[in-house]
């Protein structure tokens, strides 16, 4: 066994679902444990590219929408959207953070 193995015992996984993209640039990631939170706001951005363009059929052909990344591209520009899965670990008998 590892010591990675050794570090992860007793140890509560949770899983957090980033959205990171670039458009005109690198987008602001979007990060929850809540899978339908995250691809909301990926399809939201996705359709508000796509808002009252008029795609050529070669770009329309490149845009696409699925469950984990999305692809708009209008006269050429391309969008892009990913969601990340990723687990942590939270060690167990953690006290709760005092507010």
């Amino acid at each position: 066994m590892t010591n990675v193995c050794k570090n992860t015992q007793g140890n509560t996984p949770i899983k957090i679902y980033v959205l990171h993209g670039y458009t005109d640039g690198l987008t602001d990631p979007i990060v929850s444990t809540d899978y339908e939170e995250v691809y909301a706001a990926m399809k939201a951005a996705y359709e508000s590219a796509l808002n009252g363009v008029e795609q050529e059929d070669s770009d329309r052909e490149y845009s696409f929408l699925e469950g984990w990344s999305a692809t708009a591209v209008v006269h050429g520009d391309w969008m892009e959207w990913q969601i990340a899965e990723l687990e942590l670990q939270i060690p167990n008998g953690q006290p709760a953070s005092q507010a």
